[in-house]
């Protein structure tokens, strides 16, 4: 079966991946997504949803600010890869083997020294992740710099100074993702741009044309036509956006609604329960019609009272019935 679905999403054509919003837009859509869409969404309603969960690829839907993750996977510890949030790290398979082969790029050239410390990359289900503006699809993830002087088992993100921040390992980092064409987009602060353009040009003899690909400084803060830009609020940690075209391939066969179904349904099948967050304009009784239970249900399982309000942004309940 797993077989059978990537062989199908081969056949989407690339201008679906053309638009940042054709996957959030189905009227938009290839006439041939559209189709092959249609069928999977019954195909895949036809299937037990725990197995789903064990055969279907991880898709990657909509965009980095406003898109979800399916069949993700959580990322794993491994010698020389620390997680700060091991919950809050689920990606897809492209991710890990990018992260762990970058990883090994710094090791290799670099033997010893600090471990990658990544932050955070998206939640279970992707979607909204505060305070971030992005992380939602599962493609993007925070790195702290690489520093000098660290102390063993310290992971914390620290004030980064042109005395702490370990250039070699950053150069490099940002080197082989370039090189293997791993990353849509880097954001780094522009003065540790500065650092790593130095250090490039003066100690391994790079030129301002093979630089001008790969970082904005010194032309400009965020030069859509580098991988690196600036943004601010990156004084202390990289932003990476990988590529992972099976993924994004595989959230492009999806709509919004076949997404929030299989999620359910997967929640439901594991857990016995999944999530509805509130919306603005929703009423309990529009909730409790929608998910097909009772509003005296939805107050019993999320301790509302006849008076409680419902704010935007609100998570509720809602468990399997009958």
């Amino acid at each position: 079966m797993r077989t059978l679905l990537v062989a199908l999403t081969l056949l989407v054509s690339a201008s679906a991946l053309a638009s940042d919003d054709a996957a959030e837009a189905p009227a938009d859509r290839h006439p041939l997504i559209q189709q092959i869409g249609e069928r999977l969404d019954a195909w895949r309603s036809s299937i037990d949803p725990l197995s789903l969960v064990r055969w279907h690829p991880a898709a990657a839907f909509g965009r980095a600010g406003k898109g979800k993750l399916l069949f993700g996977v959580r990322m794993e510890p491994t010698p020389g890869i620390h997680l700060r949030n091991p919950n809050e790290a689920w990606t897809v398979p492209e991710v890990v083997q990018g992260l762990r082969d970058a990883h090994a790029a710094v090791q290799k050239a670099h033997p010893g020294g600090p471990d990658m410390v990544v932050g955070d990359i998206s939640r279970r289900h992707g979607g909204r992740f505060r305070p971030h503006r992005s992380h939602q699809n599962g493609l993007d993830v925070d790195l702290r710099y690489y520093l000098l002087g660290e102390q063993p088992a310290d992971y914390k993100y620290r004030h980064v100074t042109g005395k702490n921040f370990d250039t070699a390992r950053v150069w490099t980092l940002v080197a082989h993702l370039y090189t293997e064409g791993k990353a849509e987009r880097i954001l780094i602060d522009y003065r540790h741009q500065r650092r790593l353009y130095r250090y490039a040009r003066d100690k391994l003899n790079l030129s301002p044309e093979q630089l001008e690909p790969i970082l904005s400084y010194p032309k400009a803060r965020s030069r859509k036509d580098a991988l690196v830009r600036h943004a601010r609020g990156h004084h202390n940690h990289i932003h990476i956006r990988f590529d992972a075209p099976l993924a994004r391939l595989i959230g492009s066969l999806y709509t919004p609604e076949a997404v929030t179904a299989a999620q359910r349904a997967v929640d439901l099948a594991i857990l016995g329960q999944y999530d509805y967050v509130v919306r603005r304009g929703d009423t309990l009784s529009g909730i409790a019609a929608a998910n097909e239970v009772t509003v005296a249900d939805l107050r019993a399982w999320n301790g509302l009272g006849n008076r409680s309000r419902l704010r935007p942004g609100k998570v509720l309940k809602v468990l399997a019935t009958n």
